[in-house]
């Protein structure tokens, strides 16, 4: 009877089990396959290397000591010219790549990068396709934990390449050593791993070989995570969603589904993680299968500075949620580890903060403790307090008291909401039952009324009601609740009563909404000075992101940014996780408001994980911050994603608010300003129409809200290129805004929007007389607005330089560029660069060249969009250059523009609007024809 063959993996086990000299007969009974004796042979042979590190090399290195070597393309040596790439040195090289820095000059500077060629040429269409797919997947994959593509390809020889941001740091290992960190230290350092880890998750690829050397830390101590040219998209379509490439991890960091064939998930990442925290915590490894606690591990004669403190510390320290952490991460079962890296960061901040851990089981006494952990003064307060009640029955009485002048509180309130909604109902037939602005205001007459309400309740009453009411769309309304409210708390309370700080705070923030700055700064400002001597860090906290927010509207870059990571700083330990959520939320539209949209997505999404978890289920303040991502997202040009997040936004709302809420309108606009930038005009056209009449049945048709839902609705048909409804929902917003007392700003704004139409459209004198009023509006306010006057001012020179008035167009553009310069030195740099790119080109209709030249580098240099997302400013400004360089004859670096152009522009053209796309298409028409 004949012994049937064994797989590979068998065959090499049951060899290891046998004594070195008992091998030869069970191989030669076992193992008929020449081919596959010899692999066991080799496998035997690396198991019995004296190399203690062997299970630190990628795979692909390890199968080249046991199997056949593949044909590898050659590799180039340095000076060698890859793509727009000159090699100069080897960094590294693995198993199926090797590393190189690499250097080319773009945008006038020397860009150094990290250039990854693969050994293995491509040359099957199934090969290609691949590489494909992740170098696309890895040019959607941006967040700043991430080292980022730069450009990949494929060499004439065939050889794929991908460049990538070169990043000076050490593994992540050498740097908690190097740096002497302590445990805090260091699982901070890995929360924000975990972070970067779960963006490229919920960007579809996992990573599937996380190791030190792949996670590096900058000289400054930021994270930056290497290699993801191994990952794969998560295609749950396809055969790949279950397999993986064998060569894709290092074992001594793989998960055992990688092993075994099994599926690859976010959950093998997870593992990984868990391996390499084990790791920083103990200066170990953990194996596989090993299900010894990390604190069982630790060696008194470790080396110093690889544990975080004196070995008996360190496992104190590590006893009991860490440990459990660790072996969750680390279970063999997929499904019993965290279900994503986010949430092991989660469980870790939890820790810090004396929380309970998801990985401990639940018990009574493990959330005592943490109770306890968390509040060490209070627990001994309530102890000393509890003895003194026991020891004088005075004191016993007196909490007999306060107790029931609580109930009395609690009654006064309970009578309250039952009397506001019993005059909301209706006293007859009506066509609807009563809405919340019917509620609100029935209940603002009767705290008003009420003599049974204490004066803190009712302050505190009227300071939520005026919250709500500005909300539903009635700021001024709200604004002028709330400081009445205000001056009836320092009248009853005092200025230094928590309650009038916090009635100060809500009407502070309300002006903020309504636009009025000014007033809004004076309350802000006696507020910070008031918690610079306060102990309370949550409104301490709470102060600090309205002045941030304020700060944000009024332009005050240094500041807002400056006071939103104070915010963040002064509530790392102490706020509540609502009052976290504001801070978090604060801080990332800081940031996205001065073009930093790369670093804000991710603490943006860090608050919407904790709002997750405050909420049950969908609600709309999750909705208001996926508007937050979805915008940031489509400023960076990720239009995709931020049509995502919009959606997700409207869907939330129209399933938690009725029809029509303003709610709706928020949610609609957002995903309105993505279709426009698509140029998906006819859908926007159409949600323009819904929110102009949502906003008139919510608002009522005389509101400043609807003023503006109709000058954005004309500006959308402005883009679409139909004149008429443009005008007519421009003279809509002007007509209304006229009835609203002290309205100047809006209508100059609205009146430069119609007169930019009306010039375009042929009627050049009537547009530019238009846009020249609204300028002298916008200068006559007690508080000039530069933004906007910059703004019209370029709108009246587009169209001087239009009609060849071109003296006049040169002097509106450069009174332009003096505001900017003077006036708004921290408004967003794009804003300027279309001043300076108009410049451009009215120098080039006057022929003077080199002025124009100046002009136009000095527009790509204020640039900041990151490459790779489509800037219609740097488009438009090379194009330029590319005109100058036609008209003196230099076709050759004419066409180079132009190619820049077509690359950065690629499926996009269509985004940067009919006049442009024509200016472009006649230039390429001259230098390269047909």
């Amino acid at each position: 009877m004949s012994i049937p063959p064994l797989p590979l993996r068998d065959l090499f086990e049951g060899a290891l089990a046998l004594a070195p000299d008992e091998r030869a007969a069970y191989l030669q009974l076992r193992c008929a396959d020449p081919q596959q004796r010899l692999a066991v042979d080799r496998m035997l042979a690396a198991d019995r290397s004296e190399d203690e590190r062997l299970l630190d090399q990628p795979f692909d290195d390890l199968l080249g000591r046991v199997g056949e070597p593949e044909i590898e393309a050659p590799m180039p040596p340095p000076g060698t010219r890859i793509g727009s790439f000159t090699l100069l040195d080897k960094l590294g090289e693995g198993g199926s790549s090797v590393v190189f820095r690499a250097e080319r000059e773009h945008s006038g500077a020397h860009q150094q990068v990290a250039l990854k060629l693969l050994r293995r040429g491509l040359y099957a269409e199934h090969e290609r396709r691949h590489f494909r797919d992740e170098r696309r997947a890895l040019a959607q994959l941006r967040h700043p934990g991430i080292a980022h593509l730069i450009e990949g390809g494929v060499t004439d020889a065939g050889v794929p390449y991908i460049a990538l941001e070169l990043i000076d740091g050490l593994p992540i290992t050498d740097h908690v050593r190097e740096h002497a960190l302590d445990l805090r230290g260091r699982l901070l350092l890995f929360t924000a791993v975990c972070y970067a880890v779960d963006a490229a998750h919920r960007a579809l690829i996992v990573h599937r070989d996380l190791k030190p050397s792949n996670v590096l830390v900058t000289r400054d101590g930021a994270v930056k995570l290497l290699d993801f040219g191994i990952a794969k998209l998560l295609d749950t379509d396809g055969d790949d969603a279950t397999h993986t490439h064998s060569r894709a991890m290092t074992p001594a960091y793989a998960a055992p589904e990688q092993f075994n064939g099994g599926p690859i998930t976010t959950a093998t990442d997870v593992y990984a993680l868990g391996i390499l925290l084990g790791e920083l915590m103990t200066g170990h490894r953990r194996s596989h299968g090993d299900t010894r606690t990390p604190s069982s591990q630790i060696s008194l004669d470790t080396g110093p500075g690889v544990l975080p403190s004196p070995p008996e510390k360190t496992r104190r320290q590590l006893r009991g949620d860490l440990d459990n952490i660790v072996l969750t991460a680390t279970c063999e079962e997929p499904v019993r580890r965290y279900a994503s890296a986010a949430m092991l960061a989660a469980d870790l901040e939890r820790h810090l903060a004396n929380q309970p851990v998801v990985a401990h089981p639940p018990s009574v006494g493990y959330r005592t403790r943490k109770f306890v952990a968390r509040h060490r003064g209070g627990v001994a307060i309530t102890v000393a307090f509890l003895l003194a009640i026991l020891a004088a029955l005075a004191i016993a009485l007196w909490q007999a008291s306060v107790a029931r002048a609580e109930a009395q509180r609690s009654a006064s309130v309970r009578d309250f909401l039952l009397r506001v909604f019993s005059a909301a109902e209706p006293a007859g037939p009506r066509l609807a039952p009563p809405s919340v602005t019917d509620v609100v205001r029935a209940a603002i007459v009767d705290a008003n009324r009420s003599t049974s309400l204490d004066s803190a309740v009712r302050i505190e009453l009227l300071s939520t009601l005026g919250r709500v009411l500005g909300a539903q769309g009635d700021m001024d309304g709200g604004v002028a609740l709330l400081d009445a409210n205000w001056k009836a708390a320092l009248k009853a309370l005092g200025p230094s009563h928590p309650t009038t700080s916090m009635a100060a705070l809500e009407l502070a923030q309300a002006q903020t909404a309504a636009g009025q700055h000014g007033p809004a700064r004076i309350l802000i400002d006696a507020l910070l000075a008031q918690t610079d001597r306060s102990r309370d860090a949550d409104f301490g906290a709470r102060v600090l992101s309205a002045s941030a927010r304020l700060g944000v509207e009024r332009f005050e870059q240094a500041r807002a940014l400056d006071e939103s990571q104070r915010a963040m700083e002064l509530c790392e330990h102490a706020c509540t996780p609502q009052t976290r959520v504001v801070v978090q939320l604060t801080r990332g539209n800081a940031l996205a408001a001065f073009q930093h949209d790369e670093a804000a997505i991710p603490v943006i999404e860090r608050a919407l994980a904790l709002q997750r978890t405050l909420f049950d289920g969908p609600h709309v303040d999750i909705a208001d911050t996926l508007q937050s991502l979805s915008r940031a997202h489509r400023r960076l040009g990720h239009l995709d994603a931020a049509e995502g997040y919009a959606r997700e936004s409207l869907a939330i709302v129209e399933a938690s608010v009725p029809d029509p809420h303003v709610r709706r309108t928020d949610a609609l606009d957002t995903l309105r300003q993505v279709l426009i930038d698509s140029r998906s005009l006819d859908e926007a056209i159409a949600l323009g129409r819904r929110i102009v009449a949502m906003d008139r049945a919510t608002l009522g048709p005389d509101h400043p809200g609807v003023a503006t839902s109709e000058n954005t609705l004309g500006y959308t048909y402005a883009m679409a290129n139909q004149t008429a409804p443009a005008i007519e929902h421009f003279n809509s917003a002007i007509a209304i805004s006229e009835r609203i007392p002290d309205n100047v700003r809006k209508i100059a704004i609205y009146r430069a929007n119609l007169g930019n139409v009306v010039g375009r459209s042929g009627d050049s004198v009537t547009g530019a007389r238009l846009v020249q009023s609204a300028i002298d509006a916008l200068r006559g306010l007690p508080e000039p607005d530069y933004g906007q006057i910059c703004s019209a001012l370029e709108k009246l020179g587009s169209l001087q330089r239009n009609g060849g008035k071109l003296d006049a167009a040169l002097a509106t553009f450069t009174e332009s560029d003096r505001l900017y310069r003077e006036k708004l030195p921290d408004a967003p740099k794009q804003w300027r660069a279309v001043t300076l790119v108009a410049l451009g080109r009215t120098h080039i209709d006057r022929h003077e060249d080199s002025d124009a030249e100046r002009r136009l580098h000095e527009a790509l240099a204020s640039v900041t969009t990151p490459a790779g997302i489509l800037s219609p400013e740097r488009v438009e400004a090379r194009a330029a250059l590319a005109d100058i360089a036609h008209r003196r004859g230099d076709d050759a670096t004419a066409r180079d523009l132009l190619s820049q152009v077509d690359r950065e522009t690629g499926g996009k053209r269509p985004a940067l609007g009919t006049q442009l796309q024509t200016y472009i298409d006649s230039l390429s028409a001259a230098v390269m024809p047909p």
